[in-house]
């Protein structure tokens, strides 16, 4: 029968970096000093032990390591390579009128469960808009719940009010900004182990954002959905069943509808402070 932490004895070399590396004492050097879970209740789930094993040894939770990437010899971005990305990047609020590739899409969310989580949580949904009419159907159903709320006297702010008005009415809209799709990132704070749920939905739609733009596609924070949501708490949970007191932020995606020549200058924006050695 298949347990959490499988051992192939026949490749182990008894060098006990996987008990070395478990930061939470779930392993420990058995008979013949080879390794054996000691404290399932205290294994995160980290999956380190698979990864540090030099002999490819450990199967941990079925995934074996011949199914893993190698870390050594891959392509990896060069720092210049990271900071030019960084300092080229826009948030695109003018999108073109096309779908994005659904397969690059789909591969994309993929990469995005390896995103970190705070104790391991791994408690992220990511609730994804894929096209120009699903957005629109979302958009509708965004503007209904918000009239909705407005009807039964609960005052909009005018920041609110006025702009879903002209939405329902075929004007701008400086909510979606006519993108072609959106993905919302929420945290399940009721999930055993959520420690940092802000933090990891942050990181996640920053992981995103890099891997879209990798792969071509312009992408906008989308703060406008928070704002909404604060003034009706209802929003996303009538919408997407997204439930009102999960973490969340919605990131707008489509091919880019204005193409910029040179990036920013904000290094100076920087303020540094080395402590003393």
């Amino acid at each position: 029968m298949a347990t959490l932490f499988n051992l192939d004895a026949t490749k182990c070399v008894k060098c006990g970096l996987c008990v070395e590396d478990c930061a939470f004492g779930a392993l420990k050097r058995g008979e013949s000093s080879m390794p054996e879970m000691a404290k399932e209740a205290e294994c995160m789930r980290c999956q380190h032990c698979l990864a540090v094993c030099p002999a490819g040894a450990i199967t941990f939770d079925g995934k074996r390591p011949g199914d893993s990437i190698p870390a050594h010899g891959i392509a990896l971005p060069s720092f210049e390579e990271a900071s030019n990305w960084l300092r080229t990047r826009r948030s695109m609020r003018k999108f073109a009128k096309e779908d994005v590739d659904r397969d690059v899409l789909e591969r994309i969310l993929r990469v995005l469960g390896n995103s970190p989580t705070g104790c391991n949580a791994r408690a992220l949904k990511f609730t994804c808009l894929p096209t120009r009419n699903s957005l629109e159907r979302f958009k509708r159903d965004f503007v209904n719940t918000i009239e909705k709320h407005r009807e039964g006297s609960k005052l909009l702010p005018r920041w609110l009010a006025i702009p879903a008005i002209k939405l329902r009415k075929g004007g701008k809209d400086i909510f979606f900004r006519d993108a072609a799709g959106m993905l919302i990132v929420s945290s399940d704070t009721s999930s055993k182990g959520v420690t940092t749920p802000v933090q990891d939905v942050a990181i996640a739609c920053t992981n995103f954002e890099l891997l879209a733009n990798s792969a071509g596609i312009a992408t906008c924070w989308c703060g406008f959905l928070n704002l909404a949501q604060s003034a009706v708490p209802e929003l996303l949970e009538d919408t997407l069943g997204i439930k009102r007191d999960m973490p969340f932020y919605a990131i707008l995606f489509g091919k880019a509808g204005v193409r910029y020549s040179r990036g920013v200058q904000r290094d100076d924006y920087a303020q540094i402070e080395m402590l003393p050695i």
